[in-house]
């Protein structure tokens, strides 16, 4: 029986919502998102295309971002997470695990970060995970 991940900024249970090889932690209550090592690289490669270069990798090797946002916890090794900006002017705000365990994004943000980055002219876009992440997140991604 696999355990039911908490929300790193409310600490409610979080659901497990699936899409092909993607399995996203949401939290109903604050709808935040939780991706496991190696979820990100895989939905912003099919959204973004093969030369999508957003990866845990490079979000860890930025420095921290200055911020009086409270620190959360990593909801897979409960160690105190990193604030990092990703995307374009505006930046987003993320958490990300130190150990690589993966990367939380609070309500919105991951909209707004995947609303930046545009596909490569001629790369194919998976429009099924587009409509996936829409539903699922009750963002308007696509637009």
């Amino acid at each position: 029986m696999t355990q039911v991940m908490n929300c790193p900024k409310d600490s409610s249970p979080m659901i497990v919502v699936e899409h092909e090889q993607i399995a996203l932690d949401y939290c109903p209550t604050c709808h935040g998102v939780w991706f496991d090592r190696g979820e990100l690289e895989l939905v912003t490669e099919r959204t973004c295309g093969p030369q999508a270069d957003l990866c845990v990798a490079d979000i860890l090797t930025r420095p921290d971002a200055s911020t009086s946002e409270e620190n959360r916890r990593c909801p897979i090794c409960n160690r105190k997470m990193l604030k990092k900006n990703v995307g374009a002017s505006p930046s987003v705000l993320i958490d990300a695990c130190d150990r690589g365990d993966g990367i939380w994004f609070d309500g919105g943000e991951l909209h707004q970060m995947l609303s930046q980055v545009k596909p490569a002219a001629g790369s194919p876009v998976d429009s099924g995970m587009l409509a996936f992440l829409k539903d699922t997140l009750k963002a308007d991604i696509g637009k």
